[in-house]
């Protein structure tokens, strides 16, 4: 075996980052359960991701840390939740420790060695970011400003962590498990929405995103939204958190026709049984992105700030369809970004014909 000689009897995974995150974990999820079939895998996620691997067969028991916010921010009225937490897991005496995450800042990894010291596991890996991991008994070789690393999906760097243990995949790509009480509950939903006339192709439309700069403007969402309605017949429905509801309403409200607004209106979980029911999405780069592509639906995906080669949806080549236009400054992580210009220059025209174009070559796959 790689890296130990002994069989864990019990292992804490750690991805304390974001939806997406978490969705292009489960393959070495997978590996995990498949190498240590007797072996206690437990994880460690952020109170957004509490709910989205509660049907995953490959672990036993789910643990939440209190964080908030895009850089996973501590609230000092969490702190003493966040000890409490800590001392539970080290009373749990963990033989390895798997941090699936990157050291993004110096502060990422001290607060990762921070964890690894507090959890106290026998053994610790992850991935060595610009030499932030130095810390583990194994690591990953792992850059964010290296361009040669950017060539690497975030899939496969999760699979490298867990093939330092000796665990291969056995499956193929993303899965997820939606479960027929999610289904139902998405018909009744849309049982009290009113459809329009439309009666093509079912089309997510997600304005999600914690991070506003990759966030497409909102002029653009409700133009490609009556294009879509006009152009394909298209039953438009437009999905996010909450926290998108404002956004929801300002895009409807520029729009000729209405859409289904189902923002706000479903959970992780719910969300995932619409999108199997979807015949496509089309998106930022946020979590719903990953979700989709775990469900089977084909993504047409909007990147502006970002790395595709590392974050795109994972699937087959041609499966899904990524439009980006980069700038001199891209890719980027400047979180306040107000002009947004490289997600300014994707056109609704643009997508909407790669919308289009997707849909056909789904139509001439199907038998």
């Amino acid at each position: 075996m790689a890296g130990i000689n002994f069989v864990p009897e019990k292992i804490l995974v750690v991805k304390a980052a974001g939806i997406g995150d978490l969705v292009l974990a489960i393959p070495a999820l997978r590996a995990l359960r498949a190498r240590f079939t007797e072996s206690e895998i437990d994880l460690l996620v952020t109170p957004k991701c509490s709910n989205i691997l509660k049907n995953c067969p490959y672990i036993n028991a789910i643990h939440v840390v209190r964080t908030k916010g895009m850089l996973n921010r501590i609230d000092q009225k969490d702190l003493w939740s966040i000890l409490r937490k800590l001392y539970r897991l080290r009373k749990k005496h963990y033989d390895v420790l798997i941090n699936l995450y990157h050291l993004f800042t110096d502060r990422g990894g001290s607060r990762m060695r921070g964890l690894c010291k507090a959890v106290g596991a026998r053994y610790a890996i992850g991935r060595n970011t610009d030499g932030r991991g130095m810390f583990y008994d194994d690591s990953i070789p792992d850059s964010w400003t290296d361009p040669t690393y950017e060539q690497r999906h975030e899939l496969e760097l999760n699979l490298d962590v867990v093939r330092l243990l000796g665990a291969e995949d056995p499956g193929r790509g993303l899965e997820f498990w939606v479960q027929n009480e999610d289904r139902l509950e998405i018909q009744r939903i849309l049982d009290r929405e009113i459809f329009c006339e439309n009666k093509g192709p079912r089309i997510a439309l997600n304005l999600g995103g914690d991070a506003l700069y990759k966030r497409w403007p909102d002029h653009h969402t409700a133009a490609l939204g009556d294009l879509l309605m006009q152009r394909l017949s298209a039953q438009v429905l437009v999905v996010g958190g909450e926290k998108e509801i404002p956004a929801a309403d300002r895009v409807i409200s520029m729009m000729n026709k209405r859409p289904v607004n189902l923002a706000g209106k479903l959970d992780i979980l719910e969300l995932a049984a619409l999108l199997e029911d979807c015949d496509l999405m089309v998106t930022n780069d946020t979590g719903p992105m990953h979700l989709s592509a775990a469900v089977g639906t084909p993504v047409v995906a909007l990147f502006g700030p970002g790395k595709p080669d590392r974050y795109a949806p994972y699937g087959p080549p041609g499966f899904h369809t990524i439009i980006q236009h980069p700038l001199d400054c891209s890719p980027c992580t400047d979180f306040g970004c107000a002009s947004r210009e490289c997600m300014r220059h994707i056109l609704p025209e643009d997508v909407c014909q790669k919308v289009a174009d997707r849909l056909v070559l789904k139509e001439e796959a199907c038998p």
